[in-house]
Order: structure tokens, then C-alpha cells, then sequence
């Protein structure tokens, strides 16, 4: 009696030595690795096996990793798209992608990616629109472009509809910057408010902390987990120079168990949901020259303190990683102090980029203490007062008004 074969293509189900059945079916080479693809399914009848392959199959087919009779809902590939994403990202980053994503896909999720035209997109912008910041906005656009610009080149649509649909307008926000003097009395009131123990640390300790941190803030214009994770090891002396040689962060990546870590990124655990972990980008590993006197105070401090070389240089008043909302209340209570205006934390490090800018350092010192990779970002830091403007056009531009002096009144 002759063999009856399949039909080529079909698949194919079998009883292995355990007597489990599988249902195995060669899917074709993948066509992003080239790599043949096997899909398997296992069960303890025939019956079960076929379903649970065809149950996977229909999931491949439903986020567009194989072609199905349907287009995948645009929802459904954005789930693939961000399982892979996820591996690539840094967990902060990835939270807020996939949030942003999320946000589109509740508009316009329900949308077939082949059936999707521009209008859906100004749609989806203008129902976000209502209730987010135009600059959120646009990352909403950027992140939900993303996604499409892979649709396209997995050539299931044969054209991302972002690409027809104009951005959302951002207007720039200027950043208020304390004045080229005023650090100095934020700092000073910071040393010496009113105390209110809260931990074992004396409270006038505490104060000194505060004071030491805000500091380091202004003059080396490090990002607010750099400072966090300051640690002894991290002060060097290079060629007599004393500076932070910046080489981690602190993050808050979430609770152990709760978070996924990608295999790449090195990040340990500190306490709740602060990781101690690399640099921003590999830009962001530099050297920040230091004062003398800021050097001096920083050992001090770690001297009196008995701070291990392999421990956090700034803690709460319990002995935790200092927390950015705790730092904010300290900052706007330091401020208030001195009487100046309640400009935002990370605007210390706008004000050392622009003290640099007036003391006409050169881009590529300006670039290497910021940490930054191009001059364009260094220069939306930096802020030009009026004063060291009018230095520089009495510099550059001579007198044009002759030997006469006119005497001219003010106007209010």
C-alpha cells in the first residue's frame, strides 16, 4: 500500500518516545534574519496540540509577524513592537514610550495598520491634544511615528501616514536662570534655615548636606542622578586638578521583581526603586573639574561623616539615596530663604553652561563638561544676560557717534 503524503506545507503531527503529541510546521524563512522558522505546539492529544499551534499561529498572524488574511490592528502590532523595544531601552526610558504609545493606541488603536490614513493620525493628536502640553504632544507623534516607520519596513503598509501629517507646533520654553551672583545666597540661606530633625543625623548636619549639594550643583552643572550617586572614588586629582570623574547615575527604575532589567544595561539595586546604574549615554562618563574650596568641603564632609569609598557621598537625614521630590523641598525652601524666585532644580545646570558661555570657553570644553554630544544641545542650556552682552557688542562694535555727547533723559 503506497505512503500517503502531506500536502507540503501542511505541517506535521506526531507522538514523540514520552507519547506527547506535537504539531510542528516549517513557517518559511524570517525575513528580517533570513533564519528558517519552526513553529511547534505540544499537547496530550492530537487534538490538543493542533489547537494550542493554531492558537500560536493566529497570534503570529494577529501582530503581523507572519501574513494572515487580515491586516494586524494597530494596537495589537504595537504590543510586538514595544516587547522588542523593551530589550534595546533603558527601563525609564521604555515607561515612558510605551506610556506615550498607550495614550495613541487608546485613540486609534481599534484601526487596522492597512486601513490607517493621516486623518486618523490628526485625529489621535487632536484628542490628546486637549489635555496634554504641545511638547508631550509631539513626543506622543514621535513615539507613535516610530512604530509606523517599522510597519513600513516590514512592508506592512506600504507607507507610514506620519510621514503625511505635519508635527505638532512646540513653542520653546525659556528657562528661568538665577543671576550670575545669586547661587551664592541660595546656598548661604540653604546652610542656615530654620532645623527640623527628621532622621539620625543632626539636623545641622543636614543643613551642611543640603548646602554641600546644591554647591556641586551650580558649579559643576551635573544631572541630578550624577549627584545623587556621587561615591569618594569618583574625586580625582588629574594632573593637580581636582574634579568628578562622573561614571553613574541613579535611577528609578521600580522594585525588584516588578521592573526587567535589560541583560546589557548594568544597573544594582539600592533600595525601593532607586538603581544605581551607568550614565546617561557614553558621553555622559567625563571628567568636571572642581574649586579647591568645593574639593576641600567634599572631604571634608566625607571625612566626618566616615563615607566608605564605595558609598553614597549625599544621603537623606535616614541614610537613603537622596530622593529628587525630597531634594525639590529643600531647593524651594532654600529659595525662599534668600528671596529669590522659585526657578526649577535642573536650571543649576543651566546656569553653569551659561557662566561658562560668559567666560568664553571654547564649544568643545563647554561640550565635555556637559556631557553632551553636539554643540546644539550644549547651547539650548545656555542663557546670555544682558550684561555679558553688552560687553561683547562694546568689544566688537566701535564708537560710530563722533566726539559730540548728547545728554538724554529717561522715560519711565
Amino acid at each position: 500500500m503506497a505512503t500517503r503524503k502531506r500536502t507540503p506545507g501542511s505541517g506535521s503531527v506526531f507522538k514523540d518516545g514520552k507519547g506527547v503529541w506535537r504539531f510542528r510546521k516549517d513557517l518559511g524563512k524570517d525575513p528580517a534574519t533570513g533564519k528558517r522558522r519552526i513553529l511547534e505546539a505540544r499537547g496530550r492529544t492530537k487534538a490538543e496540540a493542533r489547537a494550542r499551534f493554531e492558537a500560536k499561529l493566529a497570534a503570529l498572524e494577529r501582530t503581523g509577524l507572519l501574513p494572515g488574511g487580515m491586516s494586524p490592528y494597530l494596537a495589537d502590532y504595537a504590543e510586538r513592537w514595544l516587547a522588542d523595544y523593551r530589550t534595546r531601552v533603558k527601563p525609564t526610558t521604555y515607561r515612558t514610550r510605551a506610556g506615550r504609545i498607550k495614550a495613541c493606541t487608546d485613540v486609534i488603536g481599534h484601526v487596522r495598520l492597512k486601513d490607517l490614513t493621516p486623518e486618523h493620525i490628526r485625529h489621535c493628536m487632536r484628542v490628546l491634544g486637549e489635555r496634554l502640553a504641545p511638547s508631550t504632544l509631539k513626543d506622543h507623534f514621535v513615539s507613535l511615528k516610530m512604530v509606523l516607520d517599522q510597519a513600513e519596513l516590514e512592508e506592512l503598509i506600504p507607507v507610514d501616514p506620519c510621514r503625511k501629517v505635519k508635527p505638532p507646533r512646540v513653542e520653546r520654553r525659556v528657562v528661568d536662570v538665577l543671576g550670575p551672583e545669586q547661587p551664592r545666597r541660595m546656598i548661604e540661606a540653604a546652610s542656615s534655615m530654620p532645623l527640623a530633625r527628621r532622621g539620625a543625623r543632626p539636623a545641622e548636619e543636614d543643613l551642611e548636606m543640603w548646602a554641600l549639594l546644591f554647591e556641586v550643583a551650580f558649579e559643576t552643572g551635573m544631572r541630578e542622578g550624577e549627584r545623587y550617586a556621587i561615591m569618594p572614588f569618583e574625586l580625582e586629582l588629574r594632573d593637580g586638578q581636582p574634579g568628578i570623574h562622573v561614571r553613574q547615575q541613579i535611577q528609578r527604575y521600580g522594585r525588584p521583581g516588578e521592573v526587567e532589567i535589560p541583560n546589557w544595561l548594568e544597573a544594582t539595586h539600592l533600595s525601593g526603586t532607586l538603581w544605581l546604574t551607568t550614565p546617561k549615554t557614553p558621553a555622559a562618563e567625563r571628567f568636571v573639574p572642581v574649586s579647591g574650596s568645593l574639593w576641600e568641603r567634599l572631604w571634608k564632609w566625607i571625612r566626618d561623616n566616615g563615607i566608605g569609598s564605595r558609598e553614597l557621598v549625599f544621603t537623606s537625614a535616614r541614610g537613603n539615596p537622596v530622593c529628587s521630590s525630597t531634594e525639590r523641598y529643600q531647593w524651594c525652601k532654600a529659595l525662599k530663604a534668600a528671596g529669590l524666585p522659585q526657578v526649577k532644580i535642573h536650571s543649576a545646570r543651566h546656569w553653569m553652561a551659561t557662566m561658562a558661555a560668559r567666560a568664553n570657553m571654547p564649544d568643545d570644553a563647554r561640550i565635555a563638561v556637559m556631557g553632551h554630544t553636539s554643540m546644539q544641545m550644549t547651547m539650548r542650556y545656555t542663557h546670555r544676560d544682558a550684561a555679558s552682552l553688552g560687553r561683547l557688542m562694546a568689544a566688537a562694535i566701535p564708537d560710530l557717534g563722533g566726539n559730540e555727547i548728547v545728554e538724554a533723559e529717561v522715560v519711565d
